[in-house]
């Protein structure tokens, strides 16, 4: 209550994104107290592990892909009792992105709309930048997830090589990867959710990630793909068939929305992603039609509109492993995830679980 009544509205009072980009200068000055924000805000308890695939999460709930592009508050952000976070999106070469302004709060909607267009320092930057991070410190409480996009100034037939430059600069640095194919603020990107066009992209993807890991002994590290709302459950059942066929490990579902404008209560017809509550049930809606189109068989990460216990639980339930917040994060402050955490467990209590992992899918 503190944050959104006294913090909330000094932070909302600044233009949004310079806000942003001033509370991340903040955190980035003390990650070295990450150890004290652990002990405030982060929360262990059994029954809140979660896995995906090889990877194990402390709790559910992570910090979805845009919050700190270009990682500059890794070891802070992690501090706020997140299971795992994503940095990104990262593109090959470094991108201004779109002309400012760019990024709007709707705060009767609880919602954001950006149009930042991948507006990142580069792949070859941020590589560095977490190999120093990797070097001089203690290991990263939870698992790092690299966010990819497309850079800009590529064109959709040379996009392929485009993800492969990133991937292969950032592939020491990550626990886990996600390919953004998503974002409603890059031209043409959302093509890439085509069958062949994607199918063409996660072969090469893949192929790489083995070798890369033959380099150095490892296992294949795992990856994800991130896609849009805003497309018929056709066109995902196509998108489940190419990442079954290619051994993806997962599917984040979903990025913000370009439609939905006509429920908002503060009528903006700014362009770009919409994200937040207004986005809640559309997003529940396609984990939902996922899981029952994998049987289970491949895990989904749920996004869109979480800002409560109850709301992580409804897309567990739909078929959710794990769940990210952003939109959530800012609106809720750095109390979110513990209190979202401290829900989930009075949940699966309430309804005779022995661990969050039982409730998955059980309101297929």
């Amino acid at each position: 209550m503190f944050y959104k009544r006294l913090i909330r509205p000094l932070l909302f009072m600044g233009d949004p994104e310079d806000t942003h980009e001033q509370t991340l200068a903040l955190l980035s000055k003390i990650g070295a107290l990450d150890g004290v924000l652990s002990r405030l805000y982060c929360m262990e308890d059994k029954r809140l592990q979660t896995r995906l695939g090889s990877l194990t999460f402390s709790n559910p709930v992570g910090l979805a892909g845009g919050f700190d592009k270009n990682a500059i508050a890794v070891r802070a952000v992690a501090g706020f009792g997140f299971g795992f976070m994503e940095i990104g999106a990262v593109t090959a070469v470094a991108q201004p992105g779109n002309p400012k302004p760019r990024l709007y709060r709707l705060p009767e909607d609880q919602a954001l709309i950006n149009r930042l267009g991948f507006n990142n320092e580069g792949a070859t930057a941020v590589a560095a930048r977490l190999r120093r991070l990797r070097e001089n410190g203690s290991p990263l409480r939870i698992p790092l997830g690299i966010n990819i996009g497309r850079s800009k100034v590529v064109e959709t037939k040379d996009a392929v090589a485009d993800f492969l430059s990133a991937f292969e600069k950032v592939y020491p640095y990550g626990d886990f990867f996600t390919l953004n194919v998503s974002s409603p603020n890059t031209p043409q990107l959302r093509d890439l959710q085509k069958k062949n066009l994607l199918k063409d992209l996660l072969k090469a993807i893949q192929q790489r990630n083995r070798e890369l890991a033959g380099r150095v002994a490892q296992r294949v590290k795992p990856v994800l793909v991130k896609i849009a709302p805003d497309m018929e459950f056709s066109q995902a059942d196509d998108i489940i068939q190419v990442a079954m066929s290619e051994a993806i490990d997962g599917i984040i579902a979903t990025n913000a929305t370009a439609f939905l404008r006509e429920t908002l209560v503060s009528d903006s017809k700014e362009p770009g992603g919409l994200s937040g509550k207004p986005l809640r049930a559309l997003a529940t809606s396609f984990v939902r039609h996922l899981y029952r189109a994998v049987d289970g068989k491949l895990p989904i990460i749920g996004v869109g509109g979480i800002f409560s216990a109850e709301d992580a639980y409804e897309k567990i339930k739909a078929g959710a492993s794990a769940v990210q917040i952003y939109t959530g994060f800012v609106y809720e402050g750095p109390g979110a995830v513990k209190r979202i955490n401290q829900g989930l467990l009075r949940l699966v209590e309430r309804d005779g679980y022995r661990s969050i992992s039982e409730a998955v899918g059980r309101d297929n």
